[in-house]
């Protein structure tokens, strides 16, 4: 037995030599990855749905597009959705987001976006009418014509500049059934109604309105520093991929996306909007000309 024992010493100690150099490389890999965990970056993003949008969710949307930000850039895209007022209670208490995304006209975020990065409209929905019956809309009045209340837009500015104000408004599956079922000839709606109608199957005209848009999704930077240079990032990488927003049925200026009854309401330019951020003050300037019927003074504060 003890002839062997050098040939086993010498066996034993090429055996440890592996396991250490092995050891050493795993020890090495399991370091790198886990240095390549911590450098990884969040970017948290608020996603507040003012208006409808054409259909699925735009914090999807923006989720899908963080995937392929990730590709490029080593940093995960954490989106949240919540409402306008909640928003606003969780800034007041300290509680922030990297970046916003908003619909137009959106008050109380305004003091705490970092202005070295402007607002970026990112997508956008458009109003119209519609008619299962003529493409004369000439014909459109309060009486005949169904509103659709929408969200949180401004609807009633819509239907101030179209002459339409103090026709019926409701709740937008209702405003649809309506119109469907022939109580209205016209329905004043937006970029879902046509989604709506070409689901049904149905034959009907579309009239794209283009006195007034509110509908407008906007992102902005609340971040500084390296995050906010990679929020920055982020919004050029949203808008290069404009194009992508067909997924939701919504629109992308510059883009040419449709090919159906969607296509009217791209390429359009519109007489009035209403800016990404604004204080209370002037949301309810706006909103006292749209009840006042004002619409000379609601023209001054939306020039």
């Amino acid at each position: 037995m003890k002839k062997f024992t050098p040939h086993l010493l010498s066996l034993l100690c090429g055996i440890l030599c592996v396991l250490v150099l092995f050891g050493g490389f795993f020890a090495a890999f399991a370091s790198s990855a886990d240095s390549e965990q911590s450098e990884l970056k969040t970017i948290s993003i608020w996603q507040i749905d003012s208006f409808e949008g054409g259909k699925g969710s735009r914090a999807e949307y923006l989720r899908s597009i963080g995937e392929k930000f990730a590709k490029e850039e080593n940093v995960y895209i954490e989106v949240t959705s919540l409402s306008l007022d909640a928003a606003a209670e969780n800034l007041k208490r300290g509680v922030s987001p990297d970046m916003i995304s908003y619909g137009a006209g959106a008050c109380g975020l305004e003091s705490y976006v970092n202005q070295d990065y402007p607002a970026e409209a990112w997508c956008r929905g458009g109003y119209c009418l519609l008619s299962l019956e003529t493409d004369d809309f000439s014909a459109a009045n309060s009486q005949n014509t169904v509103i659709n209340a929408g969200k949180n837009n401004l609807t009633g500015a819509a239907a101030l500049f179209c002459g339409l104000y103090g026709a019926d408004i409701l709740q937008p599956t209702s405003a649809y059934v309506n119109l469907i079922n022939g109580n209205y000839k016209f329905l004043l709606g937006a970029q879902r109604d046509i989604v709506r109608l070409m689901v049904r199957g149905v034959n009907f005209y579309v009239k794209p309105i283009t006195e007034f848009n509110d509908l407008y999704q906007y992102i902005s930077v609340l971040s500084s520093g390296e995050k906010g240079w990679l929020c920055g990032k982020f919004t050029e990488f949203l808008l290069k991929n404009g194009e992508s927003v067909s997924d939701i049925c919504l629109f992308c200026d510059g883009y040419k996306l449709y090919d159906n009854a969607l296509s009217c309401m791209e390429g359009l330019s519109f007489d009035y909007k209403m800016p990404a951020l604004v204080s209370e003050g002037f949301k309810n300037g706006v909103t006292q000309a749209i009840k006042d019927c004002d619409t000379e003074k609601l023209k001054s504060l939306l020039k």
